[in-house]
């Protein structure tokens, strides 16, 4: 599944076919007892955009399955982050979305882990994610980012009752680490 939620908009109908064609293939081409689901909460909260409705189209097809984990994750931080608002806010270039967005920043090998441990729940979507969030611009504030903003609200928060991580916070450990790699 692609992540490029910007590249989408530019790109509807090639995302519609890396994500929603190839999810109708998978189901169709391969035999499987349990078929896992890695997602994003934007098959929640951006349902007017093309890249949060494809995502939702391709868990709607999921769910057709005997048996099937959907995992809606927010948003990341961790290695092998290459792109994103982490990366922008780093090298000081534009964000396009509004500041105020809040995103509840997760660590990667935490959702990692967390959905090894939890490949047992049948039928089920599930967000993981922060316990709270932080607004972007605050964020940009505190790693002396020279980053602008501009564009939408774009809030990622996750919402359901299953286990969170700590807290968004713990992001600032990773930029720190990445904003002394690149001085």
């Amino acid at each position: 599944m692609p992540s490029k939620r910007f590249w989408a908009k530019n790109n509807p109908e090639l995302d519609y076919a890396e994500t929603v064609t190839k999810t109708k293939s998978i189901l169709a081409d391969f035999k499987f007892e349990k078929i896992i689901h890695v997602s994003t909460v934007s098959a929640r909260c951006q349902l007017n955009t093309v890249y949060g409705k494809n995502k939702k189209s391709s868990e709607e097809l999921i769910k057709k399955a005997e048996d099937y984990l959907i995992v809606r994750l927010g948003s990341m931080y961790g290695r092998g982050l290459t792109k994103g608002v982490l990366i922008d806010m780093i090298n000081n270039q534009k964000v396009f979305i509004d500041g105020k967005s809040k995103y509840s920043f997760t660590d990667v090998s935490w959702n990692s882990k967390w959905i090894v441990n939890n490949l047992n729940l049948k039928n089920k979507l599930v967000e993981i994610g922060a316990t709270d969030y932080i607004e972007l611009n605050k964020l940009a504030k505190l790693i002396n980012s020279n980053s602008e903003f501009e564009g939408e609200l774009d809030d990622q928060l996750i919402l359901n009752e299953f286990e969170r991580f700590n807290s968004s916070m713990n992001v600032l450990d990773f930029l720190k680490k990445k904003i002394h790699e690149i001085s």
